[in-house]
């Protein structure tokens, strides 16, 4: 079986390659957005409150008599 002549083959194979390297994953730049670091500046603070924040107190424990019914 006889090929068709292709006389762009060679440009068109050289395009697509160059076209295909070019694709690099892009970075997100969301790491350097003031919402990222303000989310992680009021977590730290949430964090630290709770570190520091001194244990909740229980009350104390009164004993009650039971009554009994009858």
């Amino acid at each position: 079986m006889n090929s068709l002549p292709d006389s762009a083959g060679d440009a068109r194979r050289a395009w697509l390659c160059g076209v295909q390297e070019a694709l690099n994953p892009l970075q997100s730049d969301f790491e350097k957005s003031l919402a990222w670091r303000l989310t992680l500046v009021v977590a730290v603070v949430v964090i630290t409150i709770n570190v520091l924040a001194a244990p909740p107190v229980s009350p104390p424990k009164i004993h009650t008599p039971i009554r009994s019914t009858v």
